[in-house]
């Protein structure tokens, strides 16, 4: 009987999901460069793609990640770079009607402090509401709280703020080289060691013993702020056994480019 009752909340919940979804229309980073003592604005749109009236929260999150895989999002302010106290935002829940859309205005206010250099950021997470939750606002005086499981899909959009400061800074760590099923794989960790994000352009050139060039590799990778990492992995293809030179390139605009070179064994 527990088990069929499962089930039915769990078929409910998805029909609700599929008639009302709330999403962030446009990129998930706001970027902007700014000076000590600015103020500017931006809009998010939201829109319901359900064919019911949905409901949707706004909150702020600090954000990070590593080159593990780990993601964090802690209270806001808690990141030394973080941006969560220059940003105010409204509305904190909007109601959307079905096939349509809202706006949740913010506002970053940067301190007046001359001290002050490089990327600064928190992100907007919007959250759906279930419709007869505790956190819905649409639910008729004396209406019945569901209570249960209620899936939750949420998008983050990123309020990244850049100050003139010192020059990027790159760097290389935890490179190596293994075989795959398509063939060799070179994999290594970029950090953020600097002040300002970036958004690196990444190649690798790669050379047999005799000076040949045998491959040539590139990916553009996301904004990287600073004090977080990502993990970068070329499939190199099935080039023979041997030794190989590889140079690799990090872009991190303008003329700021970094490199490194590792001896392979494929």
């Amino acid at each position: 009987m527990k088990r069929a009752l499962v089930l039915s909340l769990a078929l409910a919940a998805t029909a609700a999901t599929a008639r009302a979804q709330v999403t962030v229309v446009g990129g998930g980073v706001e970027e902007h460069p700014a000076r000590p003592g600015e103020t500017y604005s931006g809009t998010l749109r939201l829109r319901n793609e359900g064919r019911d009236a949905a409901e949707a929260k706004v909150y702020l999150r600090d954000y990070t990640f590593a080159a593990d895989g780990s993601t964090r999002y802690g209270a806001p302010g808690s990141l030394p770079r973080s941006s969560a106290r220059w940003i105010s935002f409204s509305p904190s829940q909007v109601r959307i009607p079905a096939g349509g859309e809202a706006t949740v205005g913010y506002t970053v206010r940067v301190p007046a402090d001359a001290g002050l250099g490089g990327t600064f950021w928190s992100m907007l997470m919007v959250e759906g509401v279930a419709p007869g939750s505790a956190e819905s606002t649409a639910a008729p005086a004396g209406a019945r709280v569901r209570v249960g499981i209620q899936p939750s899909i949420r998008y983050g959009v990123q309020i990244a703020t850049t100050l003139a400061g010192p020059a990027p800074r790159v760097s290389f760590s935890n490179a190596h080289a293994y075989a795959a099923a398509r063939g060799k794989v070179l994999e290594f960790d970029l950090a953020n060691a600097g002040e300002v994000a970036y958004r690196p352009e990444l190649r690798v050139e790669l050379f047999d013993e005799a000076g040949h060039r045998v491959g040539s590799f590139s990916s553009r990778r996301g904004l990287l702020y600073p004090g977080t990492s990502l993990r970068q992995r070329f499939e190199l293809g099935a080039v023979p056994a041997g030794t190989y030179q590889a140079l690799v390139v990090a872009d991190a605009g303008g003329d700021q480019v970094f490199g490194a070179q590792y001896r392979l064994k494929l």
